[in-house]
C-alpha cells in the first residue's frame, strides 16, 4: 500500500465521520439551510487565501525549478478554480467580493490555518504538503458523496458547488498533491514519515471541525 494510501486508512475512521456530517449530508440533499451555507462561503474563502500561501511557500522551497512550476500550477489551481468559484456562487447570494474579503475568522477556522502556516514556514514540502492534503483530498470524497445523494442537483445555489468537487478537472489537481507525498515519502526516513503522518491527522481533525464550525456558525464568545 502507498505511503498516501497508509495515511487515509490509518485515519479511516475520521475520515468517514466527516463524510457522514450532517452539514454535507444536507447540502448533498438541498435541504442545507442557506445561512449556514453563506457561513460556509465566508470562512472558506478566508480560509483558501492562506491555503494558497502555503502553496506559495512550499514552490519557495522547492529544488528545482520544473518543481517550482509544479507549485504555481498548484496555486493557480487553488487561486483560480476554488476561490474564483466561491466568487460566483458568493455572487448569487448577493455577497460581494469586499464582504468576503473582510469577514472575520471564526476561532477555528483561525487555529486551523495557523496549524498549516506553522508548518508551510518550519517544514520541508513533505511536511507542508502532508498537512494540506485532507483539504483537498477529503473534498474529493466530499464531491463523491454528495454527488450520489444527489439532491441538490438544480439547486439555485448548492448544485454548481457540488458538482465543482466532483469535477475531472478537481480530481486531476488532487492526483498531483497525492504524487509529491509519494514522491517525498520514498525520500524520507522513519522520523520525517512520522511528522507527515502527524500533521495530515491533525489537519484531518480540523477539518472534521471546520464542517461543526459551519453547522454551527461558530462565533467567537467575546
Amino acid at each position: 500500500m502507498s505511503f498516501s494510501q497508509n495515511l487515509k486508512e490509518e485515519n479511516r475512521n475520521l475520515w468517514n465521520k466527516i463524510l457522514a456530517h450532517k452539514f454535507i449530508q444536507e447540502l448533498g440533499s438541498g435541504t442545507l439551510p442557506i445561512e449556514k451555507f453563506i457561513y460556509y462561503i465566508k470562512q472558506d474563502y478566508l480560509y483558501l487565501i492562506d491555503f494558497a500561501r502555503c502553496i506559495g511557500l512550499a514552490a519557495s522551497k522547492a529544488k528545482d525549478i520544473e518543481s517550482m512550476r509544479g507549485w504555481a500550477h498548484r496555486m493557480d489551481g487553488c487561486l483560480r478554480y476554488e476561490t474564483l468559484m466561491l466568487e460566483d456562487v458568493s455572487e448569487k447570494l448577493g455577497i460581494s467580493k469586499n464582504e468576503l474579503e473582510n469577514s472575520e475568522k471564526s476561532p477555528t477556522n483561525t487555529a486551523y490555518l495557523n496549524h498549516l502556516l506553522m508548518v508551510a514556514y518550519t517544514g520541508n514540502i513533505g511536511e507542508n504538503i502532508a498537512a494540506l492534503l485532507p483539504c483537498m483530498w477529503t473534498y474529493l470524497d466530499v464531491g463523491t458523496t454528495v454527488n450520489k445523494i444527489g439532491g441538490f442537483k438544480g439547486h439555485p445555489v448548492y448544485d454548481k458547488w457540488c458538482s465543482a468537487y466532483g469535477a475531472p478537472e478537481y480530481r486531476d489537481l488532487v492526483q498531483t498533491y497525492i504524487n509529491v507525498i509519494e514522491e517525498t515519502s520514498k525520500e524520507s526516513g522513519k522520523y520525517m514519515k512520522n511528522k507527515m503522518r502527524s500533521h495530515f491527522r491533525q489537519s484531518l481533525k480540523y477539518e472534521y471541525m471546520f464542517w461543526e464550525m459551519a453547522y454551527n456558525m461558530e462565533k467567537w464568545i467575546i
